[in-house]
């Protein structure tokens, strides 16, 4: 970076930050941060939200900042491209990862990029800010905090701006298991339908959108673990990245758990489901079975025969009745007998 100050483009935000011995943040100018990171001093954060835009113009803006070219191509691509990676450079680690939108139900795919430079940390996103605009003030919060940084360099602002994303996902995870306890606990309470599938549903999809996300944190955190090989991996501490990655490993597991936890209540809900169903259909099999006999009675009294000789009985009609009616009970106790109300 040879121009010591960053022109944004309109609508870019870009937010600059002293890391202090203390570990906590400290937001200074764009030109101070420059200078600073390239005399190797101090370092520094830089934030840079620059919502979607034309590539060109965005390519055009990133090699002012005398970036490496293959960092320049990734940061460029629409968000739709990005995709989790590290990628291992000579001075450098890029990472991009996925993180939740800031609607954690959200249907949005948000990524956000972090290039580790010697005395710098660069995070950057190009995706919708109505999906990430709120989380640079929570990271900020959560990172400016004395001695949340595990070293007061920009590897250790990327471990914490990393433990962040992942805390998060953890943090959503774990309120998705508390609801989905309840409903196990509600169906043992109180019967399976006092659950509805519905419900079921829409907990098994937010599921499945928080296990993709830290399917592709864990991977990104596993890449970064052996892309700090190249780097200088004493700056990430001795126990920052294994606490890292038994985290994201951590938080994959328990999605896993959690969606053959969801898939069994489904299972107990279809099967309840098709269990009333099959009470149903058992109840209109046996109004039928019961009045099959009646309904051929019925017809055949009902002929215009002149010669029926049990229709000139004076008693034959409530006798028909009577007889019908048992006929109609016996065929019912018989269904009970055998089962067919359980």
């Amino acid at each position: 970076m040879s121009d010591l100050s960053i022109t944004p483009l309109p609508g870019m935000q870009i937010r600059c930050h002293l890391i202090q011995k203390s570990g906590a943040l400290s937001q200074c100018p764009t030109g101070d941060a420059l200078a600073g990171a390239k005399s190797g001093k101090n370092h520094y954060w830089v934030d840079i939200d620059a919502d979607p835009r034309y590539a060109a113009e965005l390519r055009e803006w990133l090699q002012k900042l005398n970036l490496p070219t293959f960092v320049i191509d990734v940061l460029s691509e629409p968000p739709e491209l990005w995709a989790s990676q590290v990628i291992p450079l000579q001075k450098a680690v890029l990472a991009v990862i996925r993180t939740l939108p800031e609607e954690a139900d959200s249907d949005e795919i948000a990524h956000l990029a972090a290039l580790c430079l010697r005395n710098m940390l660069i995070t950057f996103t190009s995706c919708q800010r109505s999906e990430t605009a709120a989380l640079y003030a929570l990271v900020f919060q959560r990172m400016n905090v004395s001695e949340r940084l595990p070293s007061p360099t920009s590897s250790g602002a990327l471990i914490a701006w990393l433990r962040f994303h992942l805390d998060r996902t953890s943090q959503v995870l774990r309120a998705l298991r508390h609801l989905v306890v309840s409903m196990d606990e509600a169906m043992d309470r109180d019967g399976v339908q006092s659950v509805d599938l519905e419900e079921i549903i829409l907990a098994k999809d937010q599921l499945l959108r928080l296990l993709s996300v830290a399917e592709e944190q864990s991977e990104c955190i596993e890449s970064l673990s052996a892309a700090v090989e190249t780097f200088d991996s004493s700056s990430f501490g001795s126990s920052s990245l294994p606490i890292l990655r038994a985290k994201a490993g951590s938080t994959e597991r328990t999605a896993i758990r959690l969606e053959k936890n969801l898939s069994d209540l489904r299972q107990r809900s279809e099967g309840y489901e098709h269990q009333m169903t099959n009470r149903r259909l058992a109840v209109l099999t046996v109004v039928s079975a019961v009045f099959m006999p009646l309904t051929l009675f019925t017809g055949i009294w009902g002929m215009n025969f002149e010669n029926m000789p049990e229709l000139s009985k004076p008693y034959a009609y409530p006798l028909a009745l009577v007889f019908m009616i048992l006929l109609a009970m016996i065929m019912i106790v018989y269904f009970r007998r055998a089962g067919w109300f359980d």
